[in-house]
């Protein structure tokens, strides 16, 4: 659904609730495992395990984010249980190695690993068996991509029997990007003036690891 409206969210629960309530009406009855990507993407799967009565789970992600302009990622990391992918934007990195240079691109990524290791410990009571299961991956929203990417690559391996991604709103051009590569895309926006995943949301402030941890806890 294309929109010309900014602000339609309230805030990640309406998002994540609204999401619930238009899956529960696509997809078949069945045994669903739904997982959110640390940490927004955590308040949209809650809604949407609640809706489907899913099993709830994490996958730690981190944007490997340009030291100029940290919302432009140049790629992302991903980690589950003991497993760990990589995705790389080869356009943005080839740019980005010319101005900052390989030493401190390496020195980011280091930093952001040792980040994403500590996320990915606190949370690794919440990773469910993937194997066989019917998998939805859930982000508050997609711009680039990224970090939805990197999480793919992760889960794909692992493997389930199929994998959908649900997220409220998404660039048109990343959702056409990602569709050949799962068993379907959920959203409730595809707006073609797209900027920033937070200009629809009323409430986009970051979600605290606490605020995760109640959250996947409720659903243990």
């Amino acid at each position: 659904m294309a929109t010309g409206r900014s602000t339609v969210f309230e805030n990640r629960s309406h998002a994540g609730a609204a999401l619930g309530m238009k899956l529960s009406t696509l997809l078949p009855a069945g045994e669903y495992t739904v997982l959110g990507l640390l940490r927004g993407g955590v308040p949209i799967a809650y809604e949407v395990a609640t809706a489907l009565g899913a099993d709830l789970g994490a996958v730690a992600v981190r944007k490997l984010g340009v030291p100029s302009n940290p919302e432009l990622a140049f790629g992302a990391i991903a980690r589950y249980g003991s497993s760990s992918s990589r995705h790389i934007n080869e356009a943005i990195y080839r740019r980005a190695l010319q101005y900052f240079g390989k030493d401190e691109l390496e020195s980011l990524e280091r930093g952001t690993g040792a980040d994403l290791l500590a996320l990915a410990d606190r949370f690794k009571d919440y990773c469910p068996d993937l194997s066989g299961r019917d998998l939805l991956l859930c982000d508050d929203g997609m711009a680039t991509g990224a970090t939805m990417k990197a999480a793919l690559d992760l889960v794909q391996e692992l493997p389930p029997a199929s994998v959908m991604l649900a997220v409220p709103v998404a660039s048109p051009e990343t959702v056409a990007e990602l569709a050949p590569h799962v068993d379907g895309i959920c959203e409730l926006l595809t707006p073609d003036n797209f900027t920033a995943v937070g200009a629809f949301y009323e409430d986009f402030g970051q979600v605290s690891q606490d605020q995760v941890l109640e959250l996947l806890r409720s659903k243990r």
